[in-house]
């Protein structure tokens, strides 16, 4: 199963094909559109001051806000590539982690995206998934 990471990075395009199944396609696989959103984000990235990160207030770069949009280009991605095992590199969470270097491990800023999540994240889920909760909880008292 080939494998993408959603990683922003200087000179970069936002992903990295990451195993040798993906680099054989040569490509992503995936809409312009979302293409183009994915080098939008990396390019906020490139765009960020590296010594951002060190700024332990957050406020000279939203890495939440950030994290959060890249998340869902990941999970837009998993949804166009079912078949492809998706990895996201959480830039939040890789930040919040740094900010105590003796137990920092950049491995746990990164996770698979998996089909189930990036499905209940589409817009409009969570109300689709309310309503048929109340529907499926209204037979039981009819």
């Amino acid at each position: 199963m080939p494998t993408v990471r959603i990683i922003a990075d200087y000179a970069a395009n936002g992903f990295l094909l990451a195993d040798a199944d993906a680099r054989a396609i040569g490509h992503l696989p995936i809409d312009d559109d979302l293409l183009t959103r994915l080098a939008a984000w990396n390019d906020r990235y490139e765009a960020c001051d590296p010594q951002a990160f060190e700024d332990i207030s957050g406020s000279c770069f939203d890495f939440v806000r950030f994290a959060a949009d890249g998340l869902a280009l990941a999970q837009a991605i998993k949804r166009a590539l079912p078949r492809w095992t998706v990895r996201f590199w959480d830039d939040a969470l890789d930040w919040f982690l740094a900010r105590d270097p003796r137990t920092y491990d950049p491995t746990r800023a990164e996770y698979e995206v998996t089909l189930k999540d990036a499905l209940a994240a589409r817009p409009g889920a969570a109300q689709r998934l309310s309503i048929a909760y109340y529907v499926g909880s209204s037979r039981h008292y009819s």
